[in-house]
């Protein structure tokens, strides 16, 4: 798990709790700053929506620097689906923008992300929720 230090320590206390500590690595850091190198997947969960385009391109950045060729980025989030129908996440979007700065995004703007951070949006595994996992892989070449 990495986030910011004060945010690991209330982890570490969950964690320790559950007796999950042998089990997991907490790394204190900023994800602006850069992530731990070498992992085969990165998973970021509800948190590309907290941000702008920038800072969400910057983080996948930073992910697509430390992955390997063969690793794979999971990005668990809402994608906005086409239409005027009724989708929760419609709202949140609104709340995003107030709330962070962040918003809710379409697949083409996932795609549009992926791909200025050096990713492939390689598809999308929809669940029995509003909440979908977002593979993504280097882009070849």
């Amino acid at each position: 798990m990495l986030d910011l230090p004060h945010v690991i320590e209330l982890g570490r206390q969950h964690i320790d709790h559950q007796g999950l500590s042998a089990r997991c690595e907490l790394v204190p850091r900023d994800f602006f700053e850069g992530v731990p190198q070498g992992g085969a997947a990165y998973i970021l969960k509800w948190v590309i929506h907290d941000w702008d385009d920038a800072h969400s391109i910057a983080i996948l950045k930073n992910c697509h620097r430390a992955i390997p060729p063969n690793g794979k980025l999971f990005v668990i989030e809402a994608v906005i689906p086409p239409g005027n129908e009724p989708f929760f996440h419609k709202f949140m979007d609104l709340n995003m923008l107030v709330m962070t700065g962040g918003r809710e995004r379409t697949e083409a703007e996932y795609r549009t992300l992926f791909e200025a951070a050096g990713f492939e949006l390689n598809r999308i595994i929809s669940s029995p929720t509003e909440i979908s996992v977002l593979e993504g892989v280097r882009k070849a070449g």
